[in-house]
């Protein structure tokens, strides 16, 4: 029996059920690990090359992380934790989307000091919040522009701030979650390395 008929026959209610049903999300495998799918590189995702000059701006790898969602006044944010040297150097550089409320927390060993971060093949504009030990924001370096693949270093966007922890967000996200300089944030226990 066509969907038509069934309407005419029983009403209403039938629309109401294959509405409801049409609109639920498909349930979420657990043992995905958001960090391996979005905003990371996908190993399945194929490499993109630019239109314009055909240079490849997006190499599929896989990239060891770990989710973990932070707090903040008006949100929470999931991101994917750099703690140790390797993930702290490659950081989001070769990812083209950051999608909203999701980014990377780096976490330093050393408490709060002064952080220099540049966009060294970060093909995606950023936010970057500078937070202390103790979840206070304490800078935002907002809309910081991306860097084209082979940029010369001396002309990559660096920014810098104080703290033991930074936050990248995509451009925007920062202003759009209402983050402000002094606002707590809810950082999990991190053991960085």
């Amino acid at each position: 029996m066509k969907v038509g008929g069934m309407v005419r026959r029983y009403g209403v209610p039938v629309l109401l059920v294959l509405f409801a049903s049409a609109q639920s999300p498909a349930p979420v495998d657990p043992s995905q690990a958001w960090c391996t799918t979005i905003p990371l590189p996908r190993a399945d995702f194929p490499s993109l090359k630019s239109n314009v000059d055909t240079q490849t701006i997006h190499q599929p790898r896989t990239m060891p992380c770990r989710p973990l969602d932070v707090r903040t006044p008006r949100a929470t944010l999931r991101l994917a934790v750099a703690d140790d040297a390797a993930l702290r150097e490659h950081g989001l550089m070769n990812v083209p989307f950051v999608p909203a409320g999701q980014g990377m927390l780096f976490a330093f060993p050393d408490g709060d000091q002064r952080r220099s971060f540049w966009m060294k093949n970060t093909i995606a504009s950023l936010d970057m919040v500078f937070v202390d030990g103790g979840g206070a924001i304490t800078s935002i370096a907002a809309n910081v522009p991306a860097t084209a693949p082979g940029t010369p270093d001396d002309q990559v966007a660096r920014r810098d701030g104080l703290g033991r922890y930074v936050i990248e967000l995509g451009a925007g996200d920062a202003a759009r979650l209402s983050l402000r300089v002094g606002d707590r944030l809810s950082i999990p226990p991190v053991g960085a390395r």
